[in-house]
């Protein structure tokens, strides 16, 4: 009797697994430009401190970036306006102002509630002024909410659509993982392979690169900032010179500095290096990111970065399409799935 109970509830676990992902499937994919943001809010709120607030918070300048481009691009919607076709769009926050709502401020957040891969976030407060104070202490997660969710899409478009000859490459010969923007195929002038992979698409007015190489794990001192900079400038002198002779990449150190944090992602370390590079003795700059991992298997700290060069354009999305590829980075010992959780924290 207790075997058959069992197995009951396990068919009605499953069962409704199954009708949850059925629903789902029944829902439209996202909508939306990437990295465009739209607040539904009345009419009233555009004139008061809340809209200022919305827009500081999400049209923030990136960290690391050359002409301070924006986390997004936001645009209003008006309630009366928010229609079965708009709601499906990928990244959406819903501004809810009313006495009813407590003396408290707070926000909810909730994934594909008209779309896959959507994440809507709810603003709750009593008064435009107390929520406009609230969501300022709170920007830097609701910045990450959306930009984590954007990355996710990203990784999912590289899922079927990748350069599976340059990764098949890179798995051969450094033994590590990573998908590969397709655009992004064609190899790097002097890369070494084994020790230096060196992707690009080569375009002339804008350019998109991959690198990845290891260094042996000696100390923990390289996952830091001014550990992870020394071996980044190390690598990057010895195997990309500019179009000058004398000249080589570097990290700019002098106006924007570089920044170093802490990542978890699939429960893995990931030390994330971002800041600005620059050819010395040159005229060429750039943002770039780079992902650090140790592989304790063969004793040595991978580097996979993405860096851009558009000196006439933003580069918001040319840096976080790089980043995305990143994120999906393996190595011999991972059996873990590349994920990035989505929090408001």
């Amino acid at each position: 009797m207790k075997k058959f109970f069992l197995l009951f509830a396990i068919s009605i676990a499953l069962l409704t697994s199954c009708s949850k992902d059925a629903a789902k499937s029944y829902i439209p994919e996202a909508t939306g430009a990437p990295y465009d943001l739209y607040i539904v809010m009345p009419e009233a709120l555009k004139e008061t401190p809340l809209n200022d607030s919305i827009h500081a918070v999400f049209e923030h300048p990136m960290e690391c970036t050359p002409n301070g481009d924006e986390y997004f691009y936001v645009s209003t919607i008006l309630p009366e306006h928010f229609i079965r076709s708009i709601r499906t769009l990928g990244n959406l926050v819903i501004v809810d102002i009313n006495p009813e709502n407590g003396s408290d401020p707070h926000v909810t957040m909730e994934r594909d509630k008209y779309a896959r891969d959507q994440v809507v976030v709810k603003m709750y407060g009593p008064d435009a002024q107390t929520l406009a104070d609230y969501i300022m202490t709170i920007q830097e997660g609701l910045r990450n909410v959306f930009v984590k969710a954007e990355i996710k899409r990203a990784m999912k478009k590289l899922e079927s659509e990748h350069a599976l000859e340059q990764g098949d490459r890179l798995l051969k010969l450094q033994n590590v993982s990573l998908l590969i923007p397709y655009a992004i195929r064609k190899s790097g002038k002097g890369a070494s392979d084994d020790s230096f992979f060196w992707v690009t698409d080569d375009y002339i007015d804008k350019q998109s690169h991959i690198v990845v190489y290891s260094v042996p794990y000696t100390d923990a001192n390289i996952f830091s900032l001014e550990g992870a900079v020394a071996v980044r400038d190390s690598v990057m002198k010895a195997n990309i010179e500019g179009g000058i002779d004398g000249s080589y990449m570097t990290t700019n150190k002098r106006i924007i500095l570089p920044e170093y944090k802490a990542l978890n992602v699939g429960g893995k370390y990931v030390g994330e290096l971002r800041g600005m590079w620059r050819m010395e003795n040159g005229l060429m700059a750039g943002p770039f990111v780079c992902h650090m991992r140790l592989d304790e298997l063969n004793k040595r700290v991978v580097f996979a970065e993405g860096f851009c060069y558009a000196p006439n354009d933003g580069k918001r999305r040319m840096i976080r399409n790089l980043e995305a590829s990143l994120y999906t980075l393996k190595l011999p010992s991972d059996n873990m799935v590349s994920d990035i959780e989505i929090t408001l924290e």
